[in-house]
């Protein structure tokens, strides 16, 4: 089963680097080329020189924005701007965090070295697919630099909280190693434990479990070629084997999953009376009029209204050509949903809220088909449900559906049928920062 280790963690000197919320960053994928650059003339040592540094025209094969990532690495340790830790250790990570809704939470885990497991072998979970071109960009820089300034976010079962509580033991009474808020405000907290019967009982704990990646699918698969890319070079053991990992348990109330909408470019000749028509085949439909006086309102009445109903039942928001209505969609029975699956799928995958609104909708209503939706183009996504309904009120988009988030219990039980969710299921929330800890994959 999963198998962990403590590592030489490489952190930032804050004495010779200084503030450290000046030197961390988001995750690459989260980051605009706007924000890079203003990252970039935050501080000269903003890791995102070295996990998502800028290319330029004259980039070549022996200087491009991977080996500049590595000259990077290798100067800030020279100049001490960073540090490798002197013993293996664990890193317990705490997020305190406001959701989009304002509730106030905070996550908690702990970053490791995870080995690396084939897919086939039941130990490591996806429950998404990845694409080509993220997983050979993360590969490039993984050859080049032999570092990873981020990982993957990825979820165990512990109803009992064994390792929460062995962590919390570990921690108890001291002041983090690290603290920062990020650009959103969140409070990310970090300590080093380097006490070896911790660390044993943590890896002891951990060996009983699976690892189910939240966020990550892309960089897993990648540090999955990049051993084997090793190993094809003559190396027989070494970090490669590893992959850093942040580990939350899923059975604790810290982690927040969001929803992503589905933004669709054009109706293709459907009125709004064509689409709710087809719709009521399969749905209860409830209206929502509002004019420009009380839009805002209205506005937060139907997502509210989406909240409540998907409380109990399977609904959707739905706003179609800058009209003056939205409308709630309430699924009446799954039978539509399950006979189109015929058994192929298990019963937790028929009854996800994103299966029904792209079998039902996107497919039977819409007249969309599967691969077009993987390939991007005529369905868009947003994770803010107010911005979805203004780039369709604009007229950008000609119609948008609204989601409830999926459920953690959920990707659980899709990942051990050893299946994969529609594409952008899920939304996890709060983010990692990068540059808390860096690991060495390859020296």
């Amino acid at each position: 089963m999963a198998d962990i280790i403590a590592f030489k963690g490489i952190r930032y000197d804050k004495a010779v680097a200084g503030d450290i919320s000046k030197l961390v960053a988001p995750p690459y994928d989260v980051i605009s080329p706007e924000y890079r650059e203003a990252l970039y003339d935050r501080s000269h040592h903003n890791v995102v020189r070295l996990d998502f540094a800028k290319p330029f025209p004259n980039d070549d094969e022996t200087d491009n924005r991977y080996t500049r990532a590595k000259r990077c690495l290798d100067q800030w340790l020279g100049e001490g701007v960073l540090k490798v830790e002197e013993k293996p250790s664990l890193y317990v990570y705490n997020i305190d965090y406001t959701t989009p809704s304002g509730e106030a939470k905070g996550m908690s885990g702990f970053v490791c070295m995870l080995k690396l497991e084939d897919w086939a072998n039941g130990v490591v979970l996806p429950h998404e697919g990845t694409l080509k071109g993220p997983k050979a960009d993360r590969f490039e820089l993984m050859k080049a630099a032999g570092a990873s300034a981020s990982q993957i976010f990825s979820l165990y079962s512990d109803p009992e909280r064994t390792i929460s509580r062995q962590l919390s033991t570990a921690t108890k009474d001291a002041q983090p190693d690290i603290s920062v808020k990020d650009d959103d405000g969140s409070h990310h907290r970090m300590w080093v434990v380097q006490d070896a019967s911790a660390i044993e009982a943590v890896r002891a704990a951990m060996q009983g479990r699976k690892v189910f990646i939240a966020d990550g699918h892309h960089r897993y698969e990648t540090a999955l070629a990049f051993r084997d890319y090793c190993k094809g070079m003559g190396m027989t053991t070494g970090e490669f084997e590893y992959v850093p990992m942040f580990l939350s348990n899923m059975d604790e109330d810290g982690l927040t999953v969001l929803p992503t909408h589905r933004l669709i470019k054009d109706a293709h000749g459907l009125s709004l009376e064509d689409i709710l028509g087809k719709a009521r085949q399969y749905f209860r439909i409830e209206e929502y009029p509002f004019t420009g006086n009380d839009e805002a309102s209205k506005t937060a009445a139907f997502l509210n209204a989406l909240v409540e109903k998907g409380g109990a039942d399977h609904a959707f928001g739905f706003y179609f050509d800058h009209g003056s209505s939205f409308h709630l969609l309430t699924l009446k029975e799954m039978d539509p949903v399950i006979d189109t699956f015929r058994c192929s799928r298990s019963e937790t995958y028929c009854r996800l809220d994103v299966t029904i609104l792209h079998t039902l909708i996107i497919e039977r209503v819409l007249g969309i088909d599967t691969e077009a939706v993987s390939n991007d183009q005529p369905v868009k996504f947003e994770k803010d449900g107010v911005k979805a309904l203004e780039r369709v009120a604009s007229g950008e988009f000609a119609m948008c559906f609204l989601l409830n988030p999926t459920k953690v219990r959920e990707v659980k039980d899709v990942a051990l049928a050893g299946e994969i969710m529609p594409q952008k299921s899920t939304y996890f929330y709060p983010k990692l920062l990068t540059g808390l800890v860096i690991a060495r994959i390859a020296q």
